[in-house]
């Protein structure tokens, strides 16, 4: 295909310790799965033994438990470093090595909010969706054979364009798997989080409240021409923004839209404002026209855009596609790169290189 899928600043990095850490940790808690083993003993005598199973239970709390280890550890390291005065209070949430480094988000972290990993195991909507997540992922599996759509072999005959206007800041995704959005569930694999930057790297102004966000109430745009196949609204807005979970919210996606593509892809912007989704499902859109606004609807730490496109129009049973746009891409520590076709990846503020009417 001829364009790299490495992440242009940390293309040679290995696998962190860190990463191995979450990795492990989460095939642990997989394992709590089997868990459930034990009840076969209670179908016939001839399981008796599956009891044994029952500790396998335990592997649940791995994940949750590592995460408020960490929780813990971010706010030492926080008070520290305001008594001390090595970083200011808008420090970056992200690790000096990372290429999101210079990027600045509202997260105040804090042992609590580590915690709210424990709200996905007993809020009933969001434990049922990720149960939705993870059956899905499974049938996406079985209609590839295991073998997912990947950069080296998959090519869209659909020309993308950012699904926005102006310059926008990638905050997570890369077709680069260290630095994908989350390589699981597999329909994510390759989507990306877009916000706006100010020139010190901040997402917002300081003010407080949703509208002190840069891209909040944005014009957001269709990617590429299609038919809208889905189109959700009436979700509210999370008034905290400081990665606090929405209790209330009821879809993972909050508003959102999905719309089909000539090639049978479908594109997914999701955590739109609420009232104002402005298409309809069998509606033709063409590309660059607004579908609706960023938002902070749904399983939102804050005001962003979240953008994939899979091959299902179910969303749990999509499998992730590696799209490239028409695109200019910049960093603080690279050049300006205009190209006529390109992955994008976190860290670079992006812009559209075609005309705003389209």
């Amino acid at each position: 295909m001829g364009v790299s899928i490495s992440h242009p600043v940390d293309s040679s990095a290995d696998e962190s310790l860190t990463d191995r850490i979450e990795r492990g940790s989460f095939l642990l808690g997989l394992l709590g799965v089997l868990g459930f083993l034990e009840y076969l003993q209670f179908v016939h005598e001839a399981f008796e033994l599956t009891q044994l199973f029952y500790l396998f239970f335990l592997l649940f709390l791995v994940p949750p438990g590592l995460v408020v280890l960490s929780g813990l550890r971010d706010s030492v390291r926080s008070l520290s470093h305001r008594l001390t005065g090595e970083r200011t209070e808008t420090e970056s949430y992200y690790a000096d090595d990372d290429p999101r480094h210079w990027i600045e988000m509202a997260y105040e972290p804090g042992a609590l909010k580590k915690l709210q990993i424990l709200l996905i195991l007993v809020h009933p909507n969001i434990a049922v969706r990720g149960i939705f997540q993870v059956a899905g992922a499974i049938v996406a599996l079985v209609r590839h054979a295991g073998r997912l759509p990947h950069p080296e072999t998959y090519e869209s005959t659909v020309e993308y364009r950012l699904p926005f206007d102006g310059e926008w800041t990638v905050v997570n995704g890369s077709p680069d798997k260290r630095y994908s959005h989350s390589w699981f569930p597999v329909r994510q694999r390759y989507a990306h989080d877009f916000v706006i930057t100010d020139n010190d790297g901040r997402t917002h102004d300081g003010s407080g409240g949703l509208d002190s966000f840069y891209c909040f109430d944005e014009p957001i745009l269709a990617p590429a021409a299609g038919t809208v196949v889905r189109a959700k609204d009436g979700h509210r807005d999370h008034h905290r923004t400081t990665g606090w979970i929405d209790p209330l919210q009821y879809r993972l996606a909050g508003n959102y839209v999905v719309i089909e593509h000539a090639d049978g892809a479908y594109s997914f912007l999701a955590h739109l404002k609420k009232g104002s989704v402005c298409v309809t499902p069998g509606e033709h859109v063409e590309q660059g026209q607004e579908i609706g606004r960023c938002g902070h609807s749904g399983n939102s730490s804050e005001p962003h855009l979240h953008f994939h496109v899979q091959d299902h129009k179910i969303p749990y049973v999509g499998a992730g596609l590696p799209v490239q746009f028409v695109a200019a891409t910049d960093h603080p520590e690279l050049a300006r790169n205009e190209r006529a076709k390109t992955y994008v990846h976190c860290g670079q503020i992006v812009t559209s290189n075609l005309p705003p009417d389209v």
